[in-house]
């Protein structure tokens, strides 16, 4: 049942970009060449990670854990440098400012379900308990409240870019916490007062979409939200003192 959950969240990320990207596009106006380009490589690029990440589910690379750091350096070390790398690029500001602006905050609501989805992986003895939201992990907050942010923040437009702001960097705290718990448990359980790490299964698919899907995809959203927001917003202080 479990992995319904997986691939049916997996499918709506999918899903919730793709319409995202239609709508930048539109948004834009791009001529059909260049649209055609940046679908044809977002889909080699998505296909391609998955394919990397089922690779390593099935060599069972992932699943020993008495060499706890192949899953920090084989998926968590390549997903951020593609971050890092994705806003340092000029080549993406386009897609970054056009991106619309409500699905950032109204998207993090999948938090919910990703959230669910642990302690369903709790519950059969995949992960321990301090990782879900009956322990540290407290990121199921921002999920819960992203309706009311982006109600206040985009329709009746009552909430400040320095809220909006701070609620994004509050998320992005929660996902570093939430990470941190879980890099500690796998490398060093003894820190968090446990015998064992996660179970081997943590290794194999459908779990591994957590560390390589859904908790950079609800980073991103909050990175491209602050960049939205800080943007414009220091371009008009710059305007006013010009």
């Amino acid at each position: 049942m479990i992995t319904v959950g997986f691939v049916a969240l997996l499918i709506a990320t999918l899903a919730f970009w793709q319409h995202g990207m239609e709508a930048t596009f539109r948004k834009r106006n791009e001529n059909s060449q260049r649209v055609r380009r940046w679908k044809r490589n977002t889909i080699l690029a998505v296909l391609g990670w998955l394919g990397y990440i089922t690779l390593l589910s099935t060599s069972n690379i992932l699943t020993d854990m008495e060499s706890p750091l192949r899953i920090p350096v084989l998926v968590l070390l390549p997903i951020t440098g593609f971050l890092t790398y994705f806003f340092l690029s000029n080549k993406f500001k386009v897609f970054v400012m056009y991106f619309p602006k409500p699905m950032t905050v109204y998207g993090q609501t999948l938090r919910i379900a990703v959230e669910l989805l642990i302690y369903g992986s709790y519950v059969q003895g995949v992960i321990p308990a301090h990782a879900t939201f009956e322990g540290y992990n407290l990121s199921i907050l921002i999920g819960i409240t992203a309706p009311v942010v982006g109600c206040m923040a985009y329709i009746s437009k009552t909430m400040s870019t320095q809220t909006l702001v701070g609620w994004n960097i509050l998320g992005l705290g929660l996902l570093a916490v939430e990470t941190f718990v879980f890099m500690t448990t796998l490398i060093c359980p003894e820190l968090c007062g446990l015998e064992h790490t996660f179970a081997p299964q943590f290794g194999t698919m459908p779990y591994l979409l957590l560390l390589s899907v859904f908790i950079p995809s609800a980073a991103f959203m909050h990175m491209v939200s602050i960049a939205q927001t800080l943007i414009p917003a220091r371009r008009k202080i710059q305007r006013q003192y010009a």
